[in-house]
């Protein structure tokens, strides 16, 4: 399994966290990137299982290890997939935090979303995009001890900032948006 580093997805993923706003809204808020990551992964093997009742796949890797996938519920064919079939499987996951300030933030909610997109062709392949925001408002700064306090939609926590400058913009109000997206790309290859 590789495992590989990219900012084009995360600079996608932060347009993203910034386009659900309204526009008049948008307009006298300010966004902030504060911080951000991602991983991408790949698994490719030759299918070795296909159990459609429990929605599970065996794959045999290159290296002669057997993975056992389950299939989510949004793969509608998985009934082509077939023994010797070659399966690739590309997991991206991404997040972004941002510091929103001005009018209208700092609203404590949790809002998910999942998008699914059939890849064309007769072949099973497609994309799962999983989104999960989360939104809290900043309770309280100490900057001695270099603490923010956030309230999010289930419980108040308190965080230490590596980097104290940070501190320096945050006020008790201002909005802190957590975006965390899962993106699963498959594609099948007949022999």
């Amino acid at each position: 399994m590789k495992k590989r580093m990219s900012g084009f997805p995360l600079a996608c993923a932060m347009i993203c966290a910034t386009a659900t706003l309204a526009p008049a809204a948008f307009a006298a808020t300010e966004t902030i990137p504060v911080t951000g990551a991602l991983t991408t992964s790949e698994l490719t093997g030759t299918v070795t299982v296909v159990d459609q009742e429990r929605r599970m796949l065996t794959i045999q890797t290159p290296e002669g290890t057997f993975e056992v996938i389950h299939v989510p519920d949004q793969v509608t064919r998985l009934d082509q997939v077939k023994i010797g079939n070659k399966l690739t499987i590309n997991q991206t996951d991404a997040v972004v935090v941002d510091l929103q300030k001005g009018p209208g933030t700092g609203s404590v909610s949790v809002t998910k979303e999942t998008v699914t997109e059939r890849a064309p062709g007769n072949k099973p392949g497609g994309t799962i995009v999983n989104t999960m925001t989360r939104s809290g408002r900043v309770e309280a700064v100490d900057k001695a001890n270099s603490t923010v306090t956030v309230r999010g939609p289930t419980q108040t926590q308190t965080y230490t900032v590596r980097d104290p400058a940070l501190l320096n913009s945050v006020v008790p109000g201002d909005g802190v948006v957590l975006t965390y997206m899962h993106v699963l790309r498959g594609e099948v290859k007949f022999r």
